[in-house]
């Protein structure tokens, strides 16, 4: 080892015949915020499967209210919000062949294995009193309906509450 003024600098024995040994405070420091770094992004790998689930939920009934409000808004027949169980897509019942836009889509028919989720398949229409319908012909919503997603391996499901159409 090297010395420096009759010191061990690394190893060997200190001053006074005491061996060196252990480690130094940064490399404890060190060591340390590498565990930290690993059990963060581990515990956060495992929590994904049920962000990815909120987010596929948040985001069907933020589509379904926008819908609600559209369909308030312009005083439309029926705004209905469809899906077969491999698609969903919005139409005006007044003109069933012309899709309309959804918020924060870039298409307007979705593809649920694009999104990596799947849906139960349903018909729901809001007409301009913001009343929801099922159905084709549309009949008024009697009872909840609820639409069932699964996303990351887990389900979860929004309901349709009759007479206000609120999305829960």
């Amino acid at each position: 080892m090297t010395q420096a003024h009759g010191k061990t600098l690394r190893g060997g024995a200190a001053p006074g015949g005491r061996p060196c040994g252990g480690f130094t405070l940064i490399e404890v420091i060190t060591v340390l915020l590498i565990i930290g770094i690993l059990s963060a992004v581990i515990f956060s790998k495992a929590s994904l499967p049920k962000s990815d689930l909120n987010a596929r939920l948040s985001e069907v009934r933020a589509q379904l209210r926008s819908l609600q409000l559209t369909a308030m808004k312009n005083g439309a027949t029926y705004l209905v919000m469809s899906c077969d169980g491999t698609d969903y897509w919005t139409f005006n019942s007044a003109s069933p062949s012309v899709l309309l836009p959804l918020p924060g889509e870039t298409s307007s028919k979705i593809s649920l294995a694009g999104k990596d989720m799947a849906m139960t398949g349903f018909i729901i229409s809001y007409d301009a009193n913001g009343i929801p319908y099922t159905g084709d012909p549309q009949v008024k919503l009697e009872n909840n309906a609820t639409i069932t997603i699964i996303a990351g391996g887990q389900s979860g499901s929004l309901t349709v509450v009759p007479e206000t159409g609120f999305v829960r």
